[in-house]
């Protein structure tokens, strides 16, 4: 399912050129579709073709805001409800045929470094390596596949303060969708993670159905954010909802003792990105042992409008990434721009 903001109302001079119909993952889709390769594995080794939806989405998000997550959200909702995605496909009732197996959420400037057949045979729930798992980090998480706790960072650490000076974490009192229990007065570690994500069917039917649900966590943990105001929550809510929830424990990438996913040792991060390589981590390091790269001013020129980057990240990549890029084992990179380095487009 691709979604993509509806710009109809907006003047041609005022477009905002990386939308969905412009951006390389876009063009990454539609060669897919154009080709033999693009169907679905199931579980009888039967082929048969993908079930593609494009559609549009209205929401204007405000960077750090809530609202960011809407789209995601929504999306969420989307492939929870559509009549042509839902659990029961076929006429044996007793042994339903899933439609989908993963949602992953992308932005449309990252593109993934191996074909969409390789990707749905990783994901296969009964046989992918990467199957049943979630996955809610990228490259540049202090703590790799698995999120980072707010109490991992040292005091003094601006994200730890500025959710501590709001109160957060504080205890949360809702509903557990999975037991039916009123929870009064809980403790709801807060973690951070990203919304650039890949979930398994039944943690995205959970949080569906705990944003439904009035007293549900998900409602209750997002009035709890707005109210209070906090900033970064789409690295934080979907990261805190799962690890607060204890029925999607096994869930949890595994790692081994270099902190690869043991079912996949090649891969140290679902995502690779440059995050914080001009500025030091929480506890004073640079990330990159390597010498730091600029950040070109042409940033702000060249990229059709998208400005400068931050000091903090995260940067356009290059062919000068690719060897770090291989060895993260990631399956997906960002960003990528053509106006920026033509080769990994």
């Amino acid at each position: 399912v691709a979604s993509r903001k509806d710009d109809s109302s907006q003047d041609e001079e005022n477009k905002n050129k990386f939308l969905y119909d412009d951006s390389p993952l876009k063009k990454y889709v539609d060669a897919c579709l154009a080709t033999p390769l693009c169907t679905r594995v199931d579980g009888s080794n039967s082929n048969e073709n993908a079930t593609i939806l494009e559609v549009s989405s209205h929401f204007s998000p405000e960077w750090s805001k809530w609202s960011m997550n809407d789209p995601t959200l929504w999306a969420m909702d989307y492939l929870s409800h559509h009549p042509l995605l839902q659990r029961a496909q076929s006429r044996n009732m007793t042994s339903p045929k899933l439609s989908w197996d993963v949602f992953i959420n992308l932005s449309g400037d990252t593109l993934p470094v191996i074909s969409a057949q390789r990707i749905a045979q990783l994901f296969e729930p009964n046989q992918g390596p990467l199957g049943n798992t979630n996955f809610v980090t990228s490259s540049s998480c202090v703590t790799g596949l698995l999120p980072t706790s707010i109490y991992d960072f040292p005091n003094g650490w601006m994200k730890r303060v500025h959710y501590f000076q709001r109160h957060i974490p504080k205890k949360l009192s809702y509903v557990d969708l999975t037991t039916g229990e009123y929870l009064i007065d809980d403790e709801i570690d807060i973690y951070f993670g990203s919304q650039w994500m890949a979930l398994t069917r039944d943690f995205v039917e959970f949080v569906v159905r705990s944003m439904d649900h009035p007293n549900g966590l998900g409602n209750v943990l997002k009035d709890s954010m707005v109210n209070t105001g906090v900033s970064m929550t789409d690295e934080t809510f979907f990261a805190t909802m799962l690890m607060n929830s204890p029925s999607f424990e096994h869930t949890l990438p595994v790692l081994n003792e270099v902190g690869a996913l043991a079912r996949f040792p090649t891969m140290y991060a679902l995502r690779y990105e440059r995050m914080d390589e001009n500025t030091p981590n929480a506890w004073g390091e640079f990330r990159s042992v390597e010498p730091l790269y600029d950040i070109p001013p042409k940033f702000s020129k060249n990229t059709d409008g998208e400005a400068a980057a931050k000091p903090w990240g995260p940067y356009f990549l290059g062919v000068y990434d690719l060897g770090n890029i291989r060895d993260s084992g990631a399956i997906f990179i960002r960003k990528v721009s053509s106006t920026v380095d033509e080769n990994l487009v």
